[in-house]
């Protein structure tokens, strides 16, 4: 990791309050699945400014989604508290942001034994003692197949070097959906963000 260096001896308060909001957010008891990839050879403390792409992917026709604003906000939290400054002009940056969700569904297979019920002729021996093992009349091995249908949410943070128009920084969440998760999304996709971030090659600026 490369700890990012400032020439002020002082953090503005508004740095300080993302400090501890992202300390905050390190307790959530829900941890995504996280991963990251950064272009090799890459100096991260060359960039000073970012932006967002004016059409993130998250967008839909033409309107910033409310998934867009939650992650916008999470993500340029995460970046100026390692010392990037917002510009609101992506002309003028260093770094572009965009950003990709989806949902697919998957399937859990699970085998759970059958529970032996017996023939009638045991009834009279049930709850009292069992035939011997290999008994003629032994239960044989046998189960159920269940069959669930999970959502599973997948979130990406992609960094651009925009003089280059290339690829940078990819950070990627996933997690399964559960109501609670889609009831709270927007503290879900927070924490994904956070997340993520924690494996930015530039630390957070206590």
């Amino acid at each position: 990791m490369l700890a990012r260096k400032t020439g002020s001896g002082s953090i503005p308060l508004s740095r300080y309050l993302a400090c501890l909001l992202v300390l905050a957010l390190a307790g959530c008891a829900v941890t995504p699945d996280t991963r990251s990839d950064s272009a090799p050879g890459v100096d991260f403390n060359q960039f000073r400014t970012f932006s967002f792409l004016p059409s993130l992917s998250t967008d839909r026709a033409g309107y910033h989604t409310l998934i867009s604003q939650q992650l916008t906000f999470s993500t340029r939290r995460e970046l100026e508290v390692r010392g990037l400054e917002f510009v609101e002009d992506p002309a003028q940056a260093d770094v572009l942001v965009n950003f990709h969700a989806d949902v697919s569904e998957q399937l859990r297979v699970r085998s759970t034994p059958d529970p032996w019920v017996g023939s009638s002729y045991w009834n009279h021996r049930r709850g009292r003692y069992n035939p011997w093992r290999g008994h003629a009349h032994w239960p044989g091995p046998s189960s159920q197949v269940q069959v669930d249908q999970i959502s599973r949410g997948r979130l990406s943070v992609d960094l651009i070097d925009r003089s280059q128009n290339m690829l940078v920084w990819e950070g990627v969440a996933s997690q399964r959906l559960t109501q609670r998760t889609l009831n709270e999304l927007g503290p879900a996709m927070d924490n994904a963000v956070h997340q993520m971030f924690r494996q930015f090659p530039l630390l957070p600026m206590l």
